[in-house]
């Protein structure tokens, strides 16, 4: 977590992942890293959470997401923005359903045309007016 300031008003930033794809350690690996006892050598799939005010957005919503909006107390979420397609950055959507929940709207997000596509085919129940898929 840091704080930078930028002239008008605070930024915090917090990094939710800093893991590999995999994340670390990685299953069934015994090199130092991931065998090691440090808790610096334990983390999720790559995220942030960036406030500014009242506003939340994420960066990427990866396989770890639930666990680390639950890990954060993470109640709010406004906006989330994809880097790109793989699996390691969009495989916690179907779990921003809480957030849609809470706010009870649709999330607003960032993405390019490739991210969209992924999007819409893997989690297409979450697309439109239909509450398919609980």
């Amino acid at each position: 977590m840091n704080r930078y300031d930028l002239g008008l008003e605070y930024v915090k930033i917090t990094l939710l992942g800093t893991g590999t794809s995999q994340g670390v350690p990685v299953i069934g690996c015994k090199c130092d890293v991931c065998t090691s006892g440090d808790v610096r050598d334990n983390r999720l799939r790559t995220s942030i959470l960036i406030e500014v005010r009242d506003v939340s957005v994420v960066v990427d919503t990866g396989p770890d997401f639930r666990v680390q909006m639950l890990r954060e107390d993470v109640c709010s979420l406004d906006a989330i923005v994809y880097t790109h397609e793989h699996k390691d950055h969009l495989a916690g959507m179907d779990d921003v359903r809480a957030f849609n929940q809470i706010h009870n709207r649709a999330m607003e997000v960032w993405a390019n045309k490739d991210v969209e596509k992924a999007l819409r085919r893997d989690f297409f129940y979450a697309f439109g007016d239909t509450k398919e898929g609980g």
